[in-house]
């Protein structure tokens, strides 16, 4: 029998999140650099922009987790192996107006999602029994 399974995109913690996305900035930066010191479009200006475009479009949609009744599976950005977290082990789930935050044997992990898709990661919680009517 197969699981139901729901896919939603995410962010990283605010720190890790601007760390990653001022790496992505600094490549397009390198090119409009590179373009405005060489005073013509160059391919070398194109190869940073594409590269640019490549990367933002990878941190945006790559990023996803699937959620299963007995699992989530966490896509990172540049890591070969899945983040795979077993509902049961998932402690202290907190949410905000765009986060959720678990304990997962001992490590905290923070993650930002759009408030629909933490309605329906917070649904599916509470179905699961990990997350009680009268928390957050």
């Amino acid at each position: 029998m197969e699981e139901e399974q729901k896919r939603f995109f995410y962010q990283p913690d605010l720190t890790t999140a601007i760390i990653d996305w001022s790496w992505t900035l600094l490549v397009l930066i390198i090119g409009i650099i590179i373009a405005f010191e060489i005073t013509h479009f160059q391919w070398i200006t194109a190869l940073f922009i594409v590269i640019f475009l490549i990367l933002a479009a990878l941190q945006i949609f790559r990023r996803t987790v699937v959620i299963s009744p007995s699992r989530f599976v966490f896509n990172r950005l540049l890591v070969k192996e899945y983040l795979s977290v077993p509902v049961k082990d998932i402690r202290q789930p907190i949410f905000t107006k765009h986060t959720l935050t678990i304990t997962v044997h001992g490590e905290v992990m923070t993650f930002s999602f759009t408030q629909r898709s933490l309605n329906l990661i917070k649904h599916f919680l509470k179905e699961d029994g990990v997350l009680n009517d009268s928390e957050k």
